[in-house]
Protein backbone atom coordinates (compact mmCIF):
# COMPACT_ATOMS: atom_id res chain seq x y z
CA UNK A 1 0.00 0.00 0.00
CA UNK A 2 1.38 3.40 -0.93
CA UNK A 3 1.91 6.25 1.53
CA UNK A 4 -0.82 8.33 -0.11
CA UNK A 5 -3.27 5.41 0.21
CA UNK A 6 -2.45 5.09 3.90
CA UNK A 7 -2.97 8.82 4.39
CA UNK A 8 -6.38 8.66 2.69
CA UNK A 9 -7.34 5.63 4.79
CA UNK A 10 -6.21 7.39 7.98
CA UNK A 11 -8.17 10.55 7.15
CA UNK A 12 -11.27 8.52 6.27
CA UNK A 13 -11.00 6.60 9.55
CA UNK A 14 -10.62 9.79 11.57
CA UNK A 15 -13.63 11.34 9.84
CA UNK A 16 -15.75 8.26 10.58
CA UNK A 17 -14.75 8.32 14.24
CA UNK A 18 -15.42 12.04 14.52
CA UNK A 19 -18.90 11.59 13.04
CA UNK A 20 -19.80 8.66 15.31
CA UNK A 21 -21.69 9.43 18.52
CA UNK A 22 -19.84 8.66 21.70
CA UNK A 23 -21.34 5.52 23.16
CA UNK A 24 -21.38 5.62 26.94
CA UNK A 25 -22.81 2.79 28.99
CA UNK A 26 -25.82 3.89 31.02
CA UNK A 27 -25.62 3.43 34.78
CA UNK A 28 -29.00 2.49 36.29
CA UNK A 29 -27.64 2.82 39.83
CA UNK A 30 -26.61 6.43 39.18
CA UNK A 31 -29.93 6.92 37.37
CA UNK A 32 -31.79 5.84 40.51
CA UNK A 33 -29.92 8.46 42.55
CA UNK A 34 -30.69 11.20 40.01
CA UNK A 35 -34.32 10.05 39.76
CA UNK A 36 -34.73 10.17 43.53
CA UNK A 37 -33.25 13.70 43.64
CA UNK A 38 -35.07 15.23 40.68
CA UNK A 39 -38.03 13.07 39.70
CA UNK A 40 -39.10 11.29 42.87
CA UNK A 41 -40.71 14.45 44.21
CA UNK A 42 -43.54 13.99 41.71
CA UNK A 43 -43.27 10.40 40.42
CA UNK A 44 -43.70 7.11 42.29
CA UNK A 45 -41.69 4.00 41.46
CA UNK A 46 -44.22 1.52 42.85
CA UNK A 47 -47.83 0.75 42.04
CA UNK A 48 -48.77 0.91 45.73
CA UNK A 49 -51.08 3.64 46.97
CA UNK A 50 -49.46 6.63 48.61
CA UNK A 51 -46.29 8.45 47.70
CA UNK A 52 -46.01 11.24 45.16
CA UNK A 53 -49.16 11.97 43.16
CA UNK A 54 -48.31 15.08 41.14
CA UNK A 55 -46.98 12.89 38.33
CA UNK A 56 -47.91 9.36 37.25
CA UNK A 57 -46.14 6.24 38.50
CA UNK A 58 -43.12 5.27 36.44
CA UNK A 59 -43.67 1.53 36.95
CA UNK A 60 -43.79 -0.10 33.53
CA UNK A 61 -43.13 3.16 31.67
CA UNK A 62 -40.95 1.61 28.96
CA UNK A 63 -43.31 0.25 26.31
CA UNK A 64 -46.35 2.09 27.68
CA UNK A 65 -48.36 4.61 25.68
CA UNK A 66 -48.08 8.11 27.09
CA UNK A 67 -50.84 9.33 29.41
CA UNK A 68 -52.30 5.89 30.10
CA UNK A 69 -51.69 5.16 33.80
CA UNK A 70 -55.11 4.10 35.05
CA UNK A 71 -56.46 6.33 37.79
CA UNK A 72 -54.06 9.21 37.10
CA UNK A 73 -56.21 12.21 36.21
CA UNK A 74 -53.67 15.02 35.87
CA UNK A 75 -52.38 14.37 32.34
CA UNK A 76 -52.32 17.38 30.05
CA UNK A 77 -54.42 17.23 26.89
CA UNK A 78 -51.17 17.69 24.97
CA UNK A 79 -49.66 14.48 26.39
CA UNK A 80 -52.94 12.59 25.93
CA UNK A 81 -52.96 13.63 22.27
CA UNK A 82 -49.23 13.08 21.67
CA UNK A 83 -49.49 9.51 20.37
CA UNK A 84 -46.15 8.71 22.03
CA UNK A 85 -45.16 5.29 23.25
CA UNK A 86 -42.36 5.47 25.80
CA UNK A 87 -39.11 3.84 24.77
CA UNK A 88 -35.50 4.90 25.22
CA UNK A 89 -35.67 7.22 22.21
CA UNK A 90 -38.93 8.98 23.10
CA UNK A 91 -37.96 9.24 26.77
CA UNK A 92 -34.60 10.74 25.78
CA UNK A 93 -36.28 13.30 23.51
CA UNK A 94 -38.93 14.14 26.11
CA UNK A 95 -36.56 14.44 29.06
CA UNK A 96 -34.18 16.60 27.01
CA UNK A 97 -36.86 19.30 26.76
CA UNK A 98 -40.40 18.15 27.58
CA UNK A 99 -42.17 21.30 26.42
CA UNK A 100 -40.41 21.16 23.06
CA UNK A 101 -41.21 17.47 22.47
CA UNK A 102 -44.84 17.86 23.61
CA UNK A 103 -45.90 21.52 23.49
CA UNK A 104 -48.48 22.09 26.20
CA UNK A 105 -47.26 19.34 28.53
CA UNK A 106 -47.31 20.13 32.23
CA UNK A 107 -44.03 18.28 32.83
CA UNK A 108 -41.67 21.08 33.95
CA UNK A 109 -38.43 19.16 34.57
CA UNK A 110 -35.77 18.42 32.01
CA UNK A 111 -32.45 16.62 32.25
CA UNK A 112 -30.03 18.54 30.05
CA UNK A 113 -26.98 16.32 30.59
CA UNK A 114 -27.08 13.39 28.15
CA UNK A 115 -25.20 10.99 30.46
CA UNK A 116 -27.49 11.73 33.41
CA UNK A 117 -30.55 11.42 31.16
CA UNK A 118 -29.33 8.06 29.87
CA UNK A 119 -28.75 6.88 33.43
CA UNK A 120 -32.27 7.92 34.49
CA UNK A 121 -33.76 6.13 31.47
CA UNK A 122 -31.71 3.02 32.31
CA UNK A 123 -33.14 3.15 35.84
CA UNK A 124 -36.70 3.70 34.63
CA UNK A 125 -36.25 0.67 32.34
CA UNK A 126 -35.81 -1.48 35.46
CA UNK A 127 -39.21 -0.44 36.86
CA UNK A 128 -41.29 -3.42 35.73
CA UNK A 129 -44.89 -4.19 36.66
Amino acid sequence: MSVSSLKRLSVATLLMLAASPLVVAADAKNGKTIFEQRCGICHAVTSAAGGPVVGPSMVGIVGRKAATVEGFALYSQALKSSGLTWNTKTLDEFLTMPMQKVPGTTMPMMIADAKERGDVIAYMSTLKK
